[in-house]
């Protein structure tokens, strides 16, 4: 994989992405064809998201993820697999993998989406030595905070 090939993902988005997230994922014509239990859910799930907007994402972060101070995360311990729009895959990052610097020394992920979440890295997830994941090579999968909803504790 190279860094310069590849794309980069952050959290920063506009505030017409966070919108279309809280938008039904199912058309009228699609709804007419679900069980009662199964328009419940959706139902509530959709009446959660109007009650509760997105209001920021957090992505989550894998090999080839960058740091602010120059570090590559590059081998994780992840059984999570990503495929990049290239065809390559690259696997999640987790609390303890580690950021390679261009010297040689490493830095361990002291922080991330908390136990409830698998203990996953995320963009924003902070190392040993101070340093911040900065991006990631996968755009596919994401975390959404949402207003009025407190994240866990142990959430980065």
């Amino acid at each position: 994989m190279s860094a310069s090939q590849t794309l980069l993902y952050t959290n920063e988005v506009s505030t017409e992405f966070l919108i279309e997230l809280d938008m039904p994922a199912f058309s009228e014509q699609q709804l007419s064809g679900f069980s009662e239990q199964a328009l419940k859910i959706i139902n509530e799930r959709d009446a959660q998201n109007k009650a509760h907007p997105a209001i920021a994402i957090y992505r989550v972060a894998a090999e080839g993820s960058q740091t602010r101070n120059g570090g590559v995360i590059k081998k994780t311990t992840s059984q999570m697999a990503f495929k990049l729009a290239d065809g390559s895959q690259v696997r999640a990052a987790h609390k303890g993998d580690c950021a390679v610097y261009a010297d040689g020394t490493t830095a361990q992920i002291v922080t991330c989406a908390g136990e409830a979440n698998s203990h996953i890295a995320l963009v924003g997830s902070t190392l040993s030595n101070g340093d911040e994941i900065i991006n990631t090579p996968q755009g596919s999968v994401l975390l959404i905070a949402r207003e009025g909803v407190q994240k866990a504790d142990d959430f980065l």
